[in-house]
């Protein structure tokens, strides 16, 4: 098979050019499909020619296409009706995983040589690549039933390999709707599921024969190329656009700065969104003792942290603290909710969604997740680092409580005399900067 690679946008796209038949029953692909349809296809060509023939070399197991196919149906169900609910949930798609990641490393452990293939490989790369081919393509792969492309029911009895199947499409199915949303459109899944079909008899038959040739996928490609770049130029103009906006909205909100430039005290006059409850902006939270969660949907530590402080919020409301939590800007409605569902936020918690971006703009770095205890004046202090700071925030929050105003001493950010009144050197290519582990940024 011949695959011509191309970039797109945060996405890399194979253009693949395999020979094979079949497809979808509801649309069929031809030299008269719109650019749209092909590329669909071209996409479900690519992403099944690649998994059907790496997964099976690494698992031991070829994929059932009827469930795969499934899976890439549903997920994309799932995605326009928060009501449909996926054949296998979450978690045994998670646990499923978790088993067959395991038949992978073990696979993988088979493939390093001895000490005697070692010693005769002796550093050459290329022996060492084909000592690992050939012990992989001798290792054996179970076979899947073949396909009858009709729709796939997945009972209390489904095997292992079906459910991996399925989570497997699932992944296709979130991914193809991702690259939908990065060129504004959504493409119709039946295309894509008639590229994976094809692929997926490709790989079983290489004589098969691919119903659209690789230059009319190669000729897609570059057009959707070009696409993608005039997307991206005008969403960078878009954004500038906003930021400027948004940065002149929060002048008149900001008021006396603290020494690190953020603003002083929490202006309750911020927008804000409800989620579990009604609000358009804070002011229903002035004057009180108040703990506020800074958080995104999509962020691991944000989820790590939200349980812990449910249980400390719970603890604390009953004696006349009152807790909200904001999603950032980036988020969605149906990602904040799923995520306060997960972490069972709202049981302590108002959620609200800086939709705005106001409250980002004002009080974060673009990090998360962050936490503010606030006196009932709207000062207040910011814990950036919540799992090393919870201790001190549950003593405060008791302070607070018994009438002790939290204090939060902020110094200015210090400046290198020495490199102030040094002359300025040569420009010289800059050291990257260390990565930020400790939380992940949020879109304002």
């Amino acid at each position: 098979m011949k695959s011509k690679y191309f970039a797109l946008g945060a996405c890399a796209l194979a253009l693949a050019a395999c020979d094979m038949q079949g497809g979808s029953k509801q649309a069929a692909i031809g030299p008269n499909s719109t650019d749209e349809q092909k590329f669909a296809y071209m996409l479900g060509a690519q992403f099944g020619g690649q998994n059907f023939t790496l997964i099976p070399r690494q698992v031991g197991v070829e994929l059932y296409e009827d469930e795969l196919v499934q899976g890439i149906i549903d997920n994309v169900k799932a995605e326009k009706d928060s009501n449909f609910k996926m054949q296998v949930p979450a978690d045994s798609m998670q646990a499923v995983g978790a088993r067959f990641s395991a038949k992978a490393r073990e696979r993988m452990e088979k493939t390093r040589p001895d000490s005697a293939a070692i010693a005769s490989i002796n550093g050459d790369h290329v022996k060492m690549q084909a000592f690992v081919d050939s012990v992989n393509k001798a290792m054996p792969i179970e076979p899947a039933p073949a396909p009858t492309k009709a729709p796939v029911k997945l009972g209390a009895d489904a095997n292992d390999n079906q459910k991996f199947s399925y989570m497997i499409g699932a992944q296709f199915g979130a991914q193809f709707q991702s690259i939908g949303k990065q060129f504004e459109t959504e493409f119709d899944v039946d295309y894509f599921v008639i590229g994976v079909r094809e692929s997926a008899a490709k790989v079983r038959d290489t004589t098969k024969v691919m119903t659209l040739p690789e230059d009319t996928l190669k000729a897609v490609g570059e057009r959707f190329n070009e696409k993608m770049k005039a997307i991206r130029e005008a969403t960078i103009k878009k954004q500038q656009e906003e930021q400027a906006k948004l940065e002149e909205e929060v002048k008149a909100l900001r008021g006396e700065t603290l020494p690190n430039g953020m603003p002083a005290k929490i202006n309750f006059k911020v927008k804000a969104t409800g989620i579990s409850t009604k609000a358009a902006n804070l002011e229903a939270y002035a004057g009180k003792p108040l703990l506020m969660f800074y958080f995104s949907a999509t962020c691991g530590h944000c989820a790590h942290a939200a349980p812990q402080l449910v249980e400390i919020a719970k603890e604390f409301n009953p004696k006349g603290l009152t807790s909200m939590a904001i999603a950032s800007g980036g988020n969605n409605k149906s990602g904040i909710r799923r995520f306060s569902d997960d972490s069972k936020l709202d049981e302590a918690f108002d959620v609200l969604w800086d939709e705005s971006r106001q409250f980002g703009e004002l009080y974060s770095d673009g990090y998360v997740p962050k936490v503010y205890l606030v006196n009932p004046d709207g000062s207040y202090k910011l814990y950036a680092a919540f799992e090393r700071e919870k201790e001190d925030l549950k003593k405060e929050i008791a302070e607070l409580l018994a009438g002790k105003p939290v204090e939060w001493k902020v110094e200015a950010p210090a400046v290198d005399s020495a490199k102030v009144d040094a002359p300025a050197p040569a420009a010289a290519p800059a050291p990257a900067a260390p990565a930020k582990t400790e939380a992940k940024p949020a879109a304002k």
